[in-house]
């Protein structure tokens, strides 16, 4: 009876020893897909997480599961680039990507509306010259203003816009709303929607370098149904 015993316990042993030996490799892969970094040109943060929409907020939700720190950095677009382009970050979300190199891209991504943002006593619909700031990696997008003249000042990100609107250097901004809540007492109470149409609809993807663990994030974002995140209060 014993020795049935000790054969019982070596079989058992033996039987789950693939997965004792595994687990240290596990750890260590949901460890090195943890400390991805990411990067973004526009705040994606608690304030903004209130005004977005439902899908945006879960996948953001989901790549700060999976970010180092549980964050996603928001620089201006040039460093990010510089950042990215020099493998100091793993993944971006932009627009954009001014080299031909391959990366993996994501399909599942943000969705924004821009519209067109100006001061509260500004109309642009009677300037006969409108200066427009835009985000720099996207194209102009066309204006609905036949009367103005039109020209445009790319910016690095969108703080930028926010100043030189306010000081008067450019008429208006591109932006999502969800960027530009002017709720009464709010930072940007005194910018306000054009009463002119939105401009354009667009998808912003999770761009990374080719590597196993970022294969597996944008693999995991296109097939995974994401993490439901409440509205943040």
């Amino acid at each position: 009876m014993p020795i049935q015993r000790q054969l019982v316990t070596l079989v058992t042993v033996l039987l789950m020893l693939p997965v004792l030996l595994s687990l240290p490799l596990v750890a260590e892969a949901q460890a090195q897909q943890e400390n991805i970094r990411i990067g973004a040109h526009v705040y994606l943060d608690d304030r903004w997480a209130k005004h977005t929409s439902p899908e945006n907020r879960n996948l953001v939700t989901t790549l700060k599961a999976h970010a180092k720190s549980g964050n996603i950095e928001t620089l201006p677009n040039d460093r990010l680039y510089h950042l990215y382009q020099s493998r100091k970050l793993d993944c971006i979300l932009t627009g954009g990507w001014p080299h031909d190199d391959p990366q993996l891209r994501s399909k599942r991504g943000l969705t924004f509306e821009v519209r067109l943002f100006t001061l509260s006593d500004n109309d642009l619909t009677k300037r006969d010259e409108v200066l427009i700031g835009r985000m720099k990696q996207f194209p102009p997008p066309s204006v609905p203003l036949e009367q103005a003249m039109v020209d445009w000042l790319p910016l690095q990100n969108l703080k930028q816009g926010f100043d030189l609107l306010r000081a008067g250097r450019i008429d208006a901004l591109v932006a999502d709303s969800s960027h530009v809540q002017n709720d009464p007492g709010d930072i940007h109470q005194d910018i306000i929607p054009a009463d002119l149409p939105p401009l354009r609809r667009f998808t912003v993807p999770l761009m990374c370098h080719d590597t196993a663990d970022n294969r597996n994030l944008i693999e995991m974002l296109d097939r995974d149904p994401l993490v439901q995140s409440s509205r943040t209060q």
